[in-house]
């Protein structure tokens, strides 16, 4: 968690993951599915991705992420926790997602942020400073590392993202002021501490 400083941004208790944006994601999960279908459905995807020979395989998956065709896979995720692989990649989606189509706002929120944790700017990625383009292509450098290379550093990515957007939105909202950007930067703290988490368990292969 961030230090509390005269100058820091102050969190309250994180509120749930971007709400907004997971209800804007057609397909409420069903009560009765089980968390194996969950579990075996995430690692299907990840495998059948991961071990294909064809590249188009990845683009598909890119594509499909890009235009909400994972939405009702990503659904049956979202109950588990942040440290499971199908909670780790809802994260993942819903990240991706909310910054592929809140760019601008992300790139405002980002440069905000960039300076209040030097070290998470190298290690997410973004150019310095950011643009758009440059932005939502790191989102998908992101997102295809996930399945065909690293994913534990995916992860750690996307969540030191997360955590200086989340910073820059702080920031923001003690400048001017706004209840519903303090709320907006407690859900992307949390986030970023989720994928963080995700990360650590899948570098020690227990992301199970």
């Amino acid at each position: 968690m961030p230090s509390h400083g005269s100058n820091s941004p102050r969190f309250r208790r994180p509120a749930p993951l971007f709400p907004a944006t997971a209800d804007a994601i057609p397909g409420e999960p069903d009560p009765s599915a089980s968390t194996e279908m969950a579990h075996d459905s995430a690692q299907a995807l990840l495998d059948g991705v991961f071990h294909s020979s064809d590249p188009e395989v990845v683009q598909r998956v890119m594509h499909l992420a890009a235009d909400g065709g994972l939405a009702d896979l990503a659904a049956l995720w979202s109950s588990s926790p942040a440290t499971t692989l199908p909670g780790a990649l809802w994260r993942l989606y819903v990240l991706h997602t909310w910054v592929q189509h809140h760019s601008e706002d992300v790139v405002h929120r980002y440069r905000a942020g960039s300076r209040t944790i030097p070290g998470l700017r190298y290690l997410s990625g973004f150019a310095e400073p950011p643009d758009v383009d440059q932005v939502r292509r790191t989102m998908d450098e992101i997102l295809r590392g996930a399945f065909t290379g690293d994913l534990a550093l995916a992860l750690t990515r996307a969540g030191a993202v997360a955590t200086l957007v989340a910073h820059g939105t702080a920031h923001l909202a003690d400048d001017d002021r706004d209840e519903e950007r303090t709320r907006q930067a407690e859900r992307l703290l949390r986030t970023g501490e989720e994928l963080a988490a995700a990360g650590r368990h899948a570098e020690a292969g227990q992301l199970d």
